[in-house]
């Protein structure tokens, strides 16, 4: 019996694993919000005509320590890099920024003394970047920025890492504001992760988006994530479809009033559409996966109102009509149980003698509030 080795499927196989560490791009950006910290990375790993998924981010996922991270560089490195963070991270639940900075330092030191040595990396290859979102729980949200060995912090609100291009760069300076709600702040990281697929060569596959807050980290929904680059796209061609016409002076003062009223029933429809894909995506996951904690930040405003119906789902704000019913019928709840609660408390002392009556007020907690006797009451 012999072998037989395909030639030059074999060298194929050699090239491709001898350029793996050359290949792999990456682009991954961080940056503070109004309520934590948003964090976006491609998951394509590419050598030669060879692509495959790789997550790039990794976070504390029991939720024990807000932290996430992300690397861009040689994957033999990466990977313990991220490891080794995570891992002290979840045990050592550093306190404040700077005592989360000399565990980094920590983790610097042992993966480049205990890992490194058993690599074959050139010394070239030997500086991959990290960039690291947390909230230490005596210290605001914080980002540091390593490279190589080095450990970076200077009051950081946002960074980026990688492949990403000066044309990325530009839309993330003139794009970024440090008072952005979570849900912006994720459609801006979303956004920027698909500009640098089409400007990058070698960054690509899905956009990966992880939330920091101050009770932890989040992989955010893959579904949703998908759901909403359509819909950055979407409302892109839109608003430069507006920026264009806003510009030309050769459309006519009487016509362009039109032009803004399309733009703005074109642009109410699609909020209308994404906003009832977005409570689908959520209800479908409430329902099928029984262990789904809820959603890491507000992907609907306040007080929606979702209707299940042939038509499928429609999300819309609750009426005026209904605020007064709803009011009404909390009231008379209110009333009802406290009427109960009080008559609770008078069969409590029934043919019982007051052994003390002094000034106190005297509350009985029912189920919806106090009910309170007056002060010169012997109740």
């Amino acid at each position: 019996m012999s072998l037989i080795v395909h030639k030059p499927s074999f060298l194929g196989f050699i090239e491709m694993l001898a350029a793996r560490r050359h290949r792999s791009v990456t682009y991954i950006d961080a940056f503070k919000c109004q309520s934590g910290i948003v964090m976006s990375a491609d998951t394509q790993e590419s050598w030669g005509d060879y692509k495959n998924y790789i997550e790039k981010l990794a976070i504390v996922e029991d939720r024990s320590y807000p932290l996430a991270i992300g690397g861009a560089g040689i994957g033999d490195l990466i990977d313990p890099m991220l490891q080794d963070v995570v891992e002290r991270a979840s045990a050592q639940k550093p306190a404040t920024a700077r005592d989360l900075q000399a565990m980094l330092k920590e983790s610097i030191e042992a993966v480049y003394n205990l890992d490194l040595p058993w690599l074959a990396v050139q010394k070239a290859e030997r500086s991959p970047m990290f960039l690291v979102a947390a909230k230490p729980p005596d210290d605001d949200f914080c980002i540091f920025l390593i490279k190589g060995r080095r450990l970076k912090r200077e009051n950081m609100t946002r960074a980026s890492i990688g492949y990403g291009t000066p044309a990325v760069d530009t839309l993330f300076e003139r794009m970024y504001r440090a008072n952005l709600p979570m849900q912006q702040a994720v459609m801006l990281a979303i956004y920027l992760v698909s500009q640098a697929k089409k400007y990058a060569e070698g960054v690509g596959g899905a956009t990966s988006v992880v939330v920091v807050r101050d009770n932890g980290a989040y992989f955010d929904y893959p579904p949703y994530v998908e759901n909403s680059e359509k819909r950055v796209e979407e409302f892109l061609k839109l608003t430069d479809s507006l920026f264009l016409a806003s510009v030309d002076g050769s459309i006519p003062p009487s016509i362009f009033p039109s032009i803004l009223e399309k733009f703005g029933s074109d642009v109410s429809d699609l909020r209308k559409k994404y906003l009832d894909q977005s409570a689908s995506i959520t209800f479908g996951r409430l329902f099928s996966d029984p262990m789904f904690p809820g959603e890491p930040y507000a992907k609907l405003f306040p007080g929606a109102v979702i209707e299940f119906g042939t038509r499928g789902i429609n999300t819309r704000e609750t009426t005026p009509e209904e605020n007064e019913r709803n009011r009404m019928m909390w009231e008379a709840a209110k009333e009802g149980n406290n009427r109960l609660a009080l008559a609770q408390f008078n069969e409590l002392i029934k043919d019982k003698q007051i052994e003390y009556a002094g000034e106190e007020s005297i509350q009985v907690r029912g189920t919806a509030g106090l009910v309170a006797a007056s002060e010169d009451s012997e109740s």
